[in-house]
């Protein structure tokens, strides 16, 4: 594909149902105040979108935006490929709507993209914040792609709502899979290392992150099964045996662990530490 078949540099996508109003608005907002101004912004929506008049707002304001409702409940998954499909960009931003970013982010990696032909995705460090928007910690990621690709073993070596990646290299290894629910971006990732697509992390905090209680409770324990799944099938792509032989079977053993007792390992502070997480508030 040759670049002047794509209409703009960047096409952003969001799928969104019933967000709480506040979260919505801070991430919209911080879309459409970029630096970075050349690109669509892709909005999928659920049936019975409570937010859909102030989405339609937007749309009819900003020629950037474009809505599109499902006839049916899609979920995230998706209504992401649903977005992707829709978009017409060279590179694609993800973004959760109860997230918001920093206003240079797309500046940021659009820039590296177009510098390092050879990367075919890039995420970001994080700020981590709570429901009233204040920054309660930070989450570091690994920085080059030798390990990001050890990381992955173990833990998301990328956050997914601060990724940016080239179209062309997504159409080379396939959309999100909505079978794998609640680890369909481990999934996926694993695809981009399976087939050689090469990713970096830069190192500036250019996503806030929404950090709710109880978040494992609320992935269930089909979110790990799924993760185990995901590794098996793509892992003999990525690494030797050796390699993944204990990743595999600590997977295999998370993904049985009652959620009570999953929640309260998931919250020590050396699992906070495999994963670089900074966080300042006890509470959370």
């Amino acid at each position: 594909m040759i670049l002047t078949e794509y209409m703009h540099d960047l096409s952003v996508i969001m799928a969104t149902y019933n967000e709480n109003p506040e979260f919505l608005r801070n991430c919209v907002d911080s879309i459409l105040y970029q630096t970075f101004r050349n690109f669509e912004f892709i909005i999928v929506v659920e049936p019975e979108e409570k937010n859909l008049s102030f989405i339609g707002a937007i749309a009819d304001n900003d020629d950037r935006v474009k809505v599109f409702r499902n006839e049916t409940k899609l979920g995230v998954a998706a209504s992401r490929n649903r977005a992707i499909r829709e978009s017409s960009g060279e590179y694609i931003a993800i973004i959760d709507s109860d997230d918001y970013c920093d206003r240079h982010r797309f500046e940021k990696q659009v820039k590296f993209l177009n510098d390092n032909p050879d990367i075919s995705v890039v995420g970001s460090d994080l700020y981590l914040v709570d429901e009233k928007n204040n920054v309660i910690g930070e989450r570091i990621y690994p920085e080059l792609h030798q390990n990001i690709r050890k990381a992955f073993l173990f833990s998301m070596a990328i956050a997914n709502p601060s990724v940016m990646l080239r179209k062309d290299a997504l159409d080379a290894v396939g959309l999100f899979n909505d079978a794998l629910f609640k680890a369909e971006d481990f999934d996926l990732w694993l695809r981009f290392l399976a087939g050689r697509k090469k990713m970096h992390n830069l190192q500036d905090k250019l996503v806030y992150y929404r950090t709710q209680r109880n978040s494992n409770s609320r992935r269930g324990e089909v979110h790990y099964r799924n993760y185990y799944a995901a590794l098996k099938k793509h892992g003999r792509f990525i690494w030797p045996f050796k390699q993944r032989a204990f990743s595999l079977f600590l997977f295999f053993l998370v993904a049985r662990i009652p959620n009570f007792f999953l929640d309260y390992l998931i919250n020590l502070e050396i699992v906070n530490r495999i994963k670089n997480i900074k966080v300042n508030n006890s509470q959370l």
